[in-house]
C-alpha cells in the first residue's frame, strides 16, 4: 500500500499544521499534526507513537515528510478530519452532519477514542428530536448506546406499526420489534378498557340532589366524549390530549352535578389507570436496554490509567 501518487496529493486546508510533528496520508490528503494531540485522543495512536517514541524523526522515516507520510488506508479523509476536529476541538463553522457523527462512532470503535465517542453521542442526544425514534434505537443497538434508548423507545410506542419502514424493522432486530408489537397490542387493549369503563363515582357531592341522574349522565358523558377521543379511528388521542379535551366539556355535562364533575375530573387527571400504560412502556424499555445494550468500558489511555493507579493493558496481558 503506497497511497496516492505524489502528484495527486494535496495538503489539507485545515489540518496541515506547520509546526506539527508527523505527516499522515489519508486518501489523497496530507495531514501534518502533533503526535501528542492524537495520543491524547485515541488509544490506538497513543500505542502507535509509544513504539520507538524515544527516537527522533529523521529524513526518510515514515511521517517525516510529504514524500514519506504515515499511510492509513482503512480511513476516509472525512473520518480522519473529524477525528482531528475532536482532537484539536476545531470544527468547521457548520459543525458535523448526521453522517459525520456516524463516522465518528465508527472511528471510535476502530481506533479506541473515548472522546470521539462522547462527542458523537452528545451530538446525537442534543438533536434527538430531529430524528425518528426508530432511527435512534437502531443506532443505540449498532453502537451500544444506552443514553437515549429508553426515551427513544417511549417515542416509538406513539407510532403506528405501519408507519415504520421495513428496512428499519430489520435493523431494530427481533427482540425490539417483537416487544414493540406485543406492547402495542397490550396498550390498545388497555386503551379500549379505559374507554369503556368510566371511573366510578365513589361518593357524590353533598350538593348532588339526584344521584341516579348524575350517575347515568356521567356514564353517558364518558362514553360519548372520552371514549370517542381515545378510540377515534381517524385521529385517536393520547391520554393527556383526551383529558385536556374532556375537561373543556364544562358547560355540556348534562345532569352531572357541578361539584361531582369537579371531583370526577380530578380523579381523571390523577390518571391512575393511565399511569399503568406509562409504567408498562417504561418497564419494557428498561428491560430491553439492559438485555441488549452493553456499553463499552471507558477507553482510558495509559496516562489516565497511571493517574488512577490502574494496570495498563500490557500489564494485564
Amino acid at each position: 500500500m503506497f497511497g496516492a501518487p505524489s502528484l495527486l496529493r494535496f495538503r489539507h486546508r485545515r489540518f496541515y499544521i506547520l509546526d506539527g510533528t508527523h505527516i499522515f496520508l489519508v486518501e489523497n490528503a496530507l495531514f501534518k499534526v502533533h503526535a501528542t494531540q492524537l495520543s491524547r485522543t485515541s488509544i490506538a495512536f497513543e500505542e502507535m507513537f509509544s513504539v520507538g517514541s524515544q527516537l527522533p524523526l529523521t529524513v526518510g522515516m515514515e511521517g517525516s515528510s510529504d514524500d514519506h507520510p504515515i499511510i492509513i488506508p482503512e480511513l476516509s479523509m472525512n473520518m480522519f478530519e473529524l477525528f482531528l476536529s475532536v482532537a484539536y476541538n476545531s470544527w468547521k463553522p457548520e459543525g458535523p452532519t448526521h453522517d459525520d457523527v456516524l463516522d465518528l462512532l465508527r472511528f471510535s470503535n476502530k481506533f479506541m477514542s473515548q472522546k470521539a465517542r462522547d462527542v458523537a453521542i452528545n451530538h446525537l442526544h442534543e438533536r434527538r428530536f430531529q430524528h425518528k425514534p426508530y432511527e435512534l434505537l437502531a443506532l443505540c443497538l449498532e453502537f451500544s448506546i444506552s443514553k437515549f434508548f429508553v426515551p427513544a423507545f417511549r417515542r416509538l410506542v406513539e407510532f403506528r406499526i405501519r408507519d415504520i419502514p421495513g428496512p428499519v424493522r430489520r435493523r431494530l432486530g427481533f427482540e425490539v420489534w417483537n416487544a414493540f408489537v406485543d406492547l402495542k397490542e397490550l396498550l390498545d387493549e388497555h386503551n379500549r378498557i379505559v374507554a369503556c369503563e368510566e371511573p366510578p363515582i365513589v361518593t357524590h357531592s353533598p350538593y348532588c340532589t339526584d344521584n341516579t341522574a348524575c350517575f347515568i349522565d356521567w356514564r353517558q358523558l364518558w362514553w360519548n366524549s372520552m371514549a370517542r377521543f381515545l378510540l377515534d379511528g381517524r385521529n385517536p388521542q393520547k391520554f393527556h390530549e383526551a383529558i385536556e379535551r374532556f375537561q373543556e366539556l364544562g358547560p355540556e355535562i348534562g345532569r352531572v352535578n357541578p361539584e361531582c364533575w369537579k371531583m370526577l375530573l380530578q380523579t381523571v387527571k390523577n390518571a391512575t389507570a393511565f399511569c399503568l400504560a406509562f409504567d408498562l412502556v417504561e418497564e419494557t424499555a428498561q428491560q430491553l436496554s439492559a438485555a441488549l445494550i452493553t456499553e463499552p468500558a471507558p477507553m482510558l489511555r495509559k496516562a489516565e490509567l497511571d493517574t488512577l493507579g490502574l494496570p495498563s493493558r500490557e500489564e494485564i496481558l
